[in-house]
């Protein structure tokens, strides 16, 4: 207990010199000032350009900056709890408590094998589907403007009012009207088409079949294109289900393995702990003799 008084005695006394320091509002505001000056500068040292790309990938709206200074926190934390609770029960520091530390600061590493690593690239996947799903969706919609009997909206004005019907591509479309309207429909579609990477399934489908109904003067003859475009559209539509359905397909498949391995993993150490009965058994009968 002396112990703890007295690291609560020094606790105080610096809470105690902090409060007489910063006791004018001026001196007050002028240390918190400079207090956030050195946090977002600790934070822009500590901020990592590689775990900013994933956390953007995968759609979490959070800096990357906030989730450095949250493991370091988190690691400090720890080692500092514990090296308090050792020096007031009176024992000596346990580098096992260091190591655990290092330890949350590696299983939070952004690295692909690690766990949030894993995390964030099942996020990203998953956004990825999403976004696709929403931009077949997209075509689907631009498809039934283009066919409307009573006409139909020009593109800049439908990309703004299909806009609201989406999340993870609003604002591609919200800027493609805008770029529609000031550049022309033809430069905004390949800017929007650019926005994908190279390697995207069905990125260049999209952009030929906008490009070539968007360059065609005659209604009637785009129509016609379109629906001459119905089963190209119908193929993306189907190789983005399967897709999906493929990587739930692989979540389930494990899930439902994982019974059968614990099942399999109890049988065995039953008839471990069996054989050690029966050869504990024997052995006391060798020694009765």
């Amino acid at each position: 207990m002396d112990r703890f008084f007295m690291l609560a005695a020094v606790i105080g006394t610096i809470y105690l010199a902090i409060l007489v320091f910063v006791s004018s509002t001026e001196q007050q505001e002028r240390y918190m000032l400079r207090l956030r000056h050195r946090w977002e500068g600790l934070g822009e040292r500590l901020d990592q350009g590689k775990l900013a790309q994933l956390l953007d990938d995968s759609g979490l709206m959070i800096s990357a900056r906030k989730v450095t200074l949250l493991r370091y926190s988190a690691a400090l934390l720890y080692v500092l709890v514990q090296s308090l609770g050792s020096y007031i029960r009176g024992v000596p520091f346990s580098w096992w408590d260091l190591l655990i530390g290092v330890l949350i600061l590696v299983l939070t590493s952004p690295a692909r094998l690690l766990p949030l690593g894993w995390v964030l690239s099942w996020l990203h996947r998953r956004s990825v589907i999403r976004k696709d799903g929403e931009l077949i969706s997209f075509l689907r919609l631009y498809e039934n403007n283009r066919l409307r009997k009573r006409g139909y909206s020009q593109f800049g004005i439908f990309c703004a009012e299909a806009a609201g019907h989406f999340v993870h591509i609003r604002h591609d479309l919200y800027e493609l009207s805008e770029r529609a309207v000031d550049e022309g429909p033809e430069r905004a579609i390949v800017w929007f088409c650019g926005r994908f990477p190279e390697g995207h399934p069905f990125i260049g489908d999209i952009r030929s079949i906008l490009l070539a109904t968007e360059g065609m003067d005659d209604d009637l003859e785009a129509a016609s294109y379109l629906k001459e475009q119905g089963s190209i559209i119908a193929q993306i539509s189907s190789d983005q289900y399967l897709r999906k359905w493929s990587i739930i397909g692989d979540v389930a498949t494990v899930i439902n393995v994982i019974p059968s391995i614990a099942t399999f993993l109890m049988i065995v150490t039953l008839a471990m702990q069996y054989i050690m009965l029966i050869k504990g058994n024997f052995n006391e009968i060798r020694l009765f003799q």
